[in-house]
């Protein structure tokens, strides 16, 4: 819920007793809803602070976009094979800032057949763990178009 920095604070200031409520940080949530991860990931940052405050942050929902910034569609696409792009999410990953933040990958299962299709984050964290991109660790997604 809360497409903006700025509705998520509404709805916090909107509870009663909300010292305890906390908030997820969706990589491709706030690609989709235009703020510009990708180019100033720590402008971004920055207002967030502003905004919520990094303290109510605990946990990164880390997947790329088959969506450019601004777009307003939140599909989820496996790291590296979207809009946001691997080095993007892997400097996100490894930033010292989120040391103590819990990451979880939401990326889509992969293979076009839904009785075949697979979890694909054993191989993402791989890449994430050598902070290096293999394009062909997903040759089945080779062939799909990224929607721009």
């Amino acid at each position: 819920i809360g497409r903006t920095f700025e509705e998520l604070a509404q709805i916090i200031d909107g509870v009663k007793l909300n010292e305890k409520l906390s908030v997820t940080f969706d990589t491709c949530h706030t690609n989709d809803a235009g703020y510009n991860i990708k180019e100033d990931f720590s402008g971004v940052m920055e207002e967030f602070d502003k905004v919520i405050g990094l303290d109510r942050l605990k946990v990164l929902h880390i997947n790329d976009s088959k969506n450019p910034q601004g777009s307003h569609k939140d599909r989820h696409a496996n790291i590296g094979f979207g809009t946001i792009g691997f080095d993007t999410l892997n400097k996100i990953v490894h930033d010292p800032m989120f040391d103590n933040i819990s990451k979880i990958l939401e990326t889509p299962y992969v293979g076009k057949d839904k009785k075949k299709a697979y979890a694909p984050y054993g191989k993402e964290i791989s890449m994430f763990k050598a902070q290096a991109f293999d394009p062909e660790v997903f040759p089945e997604l080779l062939a799909e178009e990224v929607t721009l």
